[in-house]
């Protein structure tokens, strides 16, 4: 089996952004889980291929939004979902986490949406 390396690469700095935004929100008693989705491409022998990561938000009813992160766009921001609406909503950038997290910790602690 060979793996896709640049994907790879990508995809752990993503995992690794997520997880530390994480970190941060936990530290702020925000409920947390990362997720990291991993498809198997057939093109004459299998390729793992890393895809994207998710960071689901937890708060008092429930999930309450995934994070991920926004690869077209320069810089890189965080993107919320909402799961209900299926609304996105672009945050500050990958560089400038504490913003994001303020804001995060805010909408599941039950603050304005």
């Amino acid at each position: 089996m060979r793996q896709n390396t640049i994907s790879n690469r990508t995809a752990d700095q993503q995992a690794g952004i997520l997880a530390a935004l994480s970190d941060l929100l936990r530290s702020q008693e925000v409920r947390t889980r990362l997720i990291s989705h991993i498809t198997v491409r057939m093109t004459g022998f299998p390729i793992w291929d890393p895809a994207v990561s998710e960071l689901d938000i937890y708060g008092l009813g429930g999930q309450v939004a995934t994070v991920t992160i926004d690869q077209e766009n320069k810089p890189r921001r965080f993107l919320i979902k909402l799961p209900k609406s299926g609304t996105v909503v672009p945050l500050s950038t990958v560089d400038q986490p504490q913003s994001a997290v303020r804001w995060i910790a805010n909408w599941a602690n039950g603050g304005p949406r």
